[in-house]
């Protein structure tokens, strides 16, 4: 265990619950706007994200931030060129079922260094259940450390995927269908916790952007999940700013079951 990435874990979470709470709070009421490439985002998106990197500069004044969404006061944080760490902050993972009051959204923040996320903290306000994980430290849910092996079902094999609207699903996830039980709850890092937390057996990730999948990925990582972008390559690690704004797309499984679902997707 990194003692430092622990503190640091163990330091966010009131202030990620704080942010997270404001989305529960503001649930149904929520003013929706259009992006520039027509995606919603609501006046709360904002409210939480302003929260969390009001904490974040106060706390961690020498660290870089990159957002999902337009940045306020940007100044006040660290340059991503120069710093050493970086967090990527999603606020609002499942903005489109907020906007229309469907209770599957959470807020997703990662501490990234060198490349590789570091602390990574997905927060369900709904249900209140905080998923985070440091690098070396294991994956806990609220409290308590977790061991995804006393979870996870071994009956049925439980896939998580896009819904494949904006980009093709590979053929086999059509496949897949009449196969094993397919599920879309509209947020890719709540997909990403559920597999590390064992409720699903593997995920497939389109469209996929740092802020959405870098907590979820080391929430993975530290139980061994596989992950594999399509192409075979390595998803971590990654340079930012660089890779900041590029669409990721890679499947990821628990060990026992990545091999055979990564030969039916290759």
């Amino acid at each position: 265990m990194n003692t430092e990435y622990e503190q640091i874990r163990r330091q966010s979470l009131g202030w990620v619950r704080q942010a997270g709470l404001i989305a529960r709070e503001r649930f149904g009421t929520a003013v929706t706007f259009r992006k520039p490439d027509d995606s919603p985002v609501t006046d709360v998106d904002h409210a939480v994200q302003d929260t969390l990197l009001t904490a974040i500069a106060q706390h961690y004044p020498l660290d870089a931030v990159i957002t999902e969404e337009t940045q306020a006061d940007p100044d006040r944080h660290a340059a991503v060129a120069s710093a050493r760490r970086c967090w990527v902050i999603d606020p609002i993972d499942g903005t489109r079922n907020y906007a229309r009051a469907v209770p599957l959204f959470c807020v997703s923040v990662a501490l990234m260094e060198k490349g590789w996320p570091v602390v990574g903290i997905i927060f369900d306000p709904m249900t209140d259940r905080m998923y985070s994980a440091s690098a070396g430290g294991g994956v806990w849910l609220n409290d308590a450390p977790l061991t995804p092996e006393g979870v996870r079902d071994s009956s049925d094999i439980l896939i998580g995927s896009p819904s494949g609207q904006n980009h093709h699903l590979p053929a086999t996830v059509h496949r897949w269908l009449d196969k094993y039980k397919i599920r879309n709850t509209g947020s890719t890092a709540l997909h990403l916790a559920h597999l590390a937390t064992g409720g699903f057996d593997a995920v497939l990730v389109t469209e996929a952007h740092p802020w959405d999948i870098a907590a979820g990925f080391l929430l993975g990582r530290e139980v061994g999940i596989v992950t594999r972008c399509l192409d075979g390559s390595e998803l971590f690690p990654m340079t930012l700013p660089g890779d900041a704004r590029r669409e990721l797309t890679f499947f990821s499984a628990s060990p026992d079951k990545f091999k055979p679902l990564w030969d039916e997707l290759q």
